[in-house]
């Protein structure tokens, strides 16, 4: 699928983005111990992985089998690097190229809030097609959508209720729980929703 967005994220503004935000962020490794609390995937794939530092955390708390698809070829060379045990390839979030339940857990982190509201349904299905049993989505929530113009960009960034996104798109999915996230953790006033699919459980 072609998009805008991902036309944005694969020029030299994607490249900027990358070497902006390249850096450690340690607190977000309790971020995610509390959000993975009494769960215990063994494979996992970030969808819109960048430098792979969100990979990195999962790692530093004992998970493996840690995999990661990322548009920006930029950021792929990157990701690799930081880590070999990491797999990550190129590719979006609308064809990932993985079988029907192949992880543990699925998950994004600030990459949804840049899927425009006409694709983000599509998106969504193949993070769920792919996932076995838990999703996670840390975005930026709003009771309402809204498009927020990003760095001077239009049709870049949309605040939504993710939660209710996902739990409408579906049904079947249940929330385990949900963090808000602020500069103490690392984020940005963020919302972490894990849920669980219990269709087949």
């Amino acid at each position: 699928m072609h998009t805008n967005q991902l036309d944005l994220w694969r020029s030299d503004f994607g490249r900027d983005y990358t070497d902006r935000n390249d850096r450690e962020k340690p607190e977000r490794v309790t971020s995610w111990r509390r959000l993975l609390d009494g769960i215990a995937p063994y494979r996992v794939l970030e969808v819109g992985c960048n430098v792979g530092w969100n990979l990195e955390y999962l790692r530093r708390l004992g998970v493996r089998g840690l995999h990661g698809i990322e548009p920006q070829a930029y950021a792929v060379e990157r990701a690799r690097a930081r880590c070999d045990e990491f797999d990550v390839v190129q590719g979006t979030a609308f064809e990932l190229p993985f079988g029907d339940g192949f992880f543990d857990l699925a998950f994004t982190s600030g990459v949804l809030i840049h899927i425009s509201p006409s694709t983000i349904g599509a998106a969504l299905d193949e993070i769920y097609r792919v996932s076995r049993r838990w999703i996670v989505a840390i975005e930026y929530d709003h009771p309402t959508e809204t498009e927020v113009s990003y760095r001077g960009h239009a049709g870049a960034l949309w605040k939504r209720d993710h939660g209710a996104l996902w739990r409408t798109r579906h049904p079947d999915l249940r929330e385990v729980r949900t963090i808000p996230l602020g500069d103490a953790d690392g984020y940005d006033d963020c919302t972490a929703h894990l849920f669980e699919k219990t269709a087949g459980m």
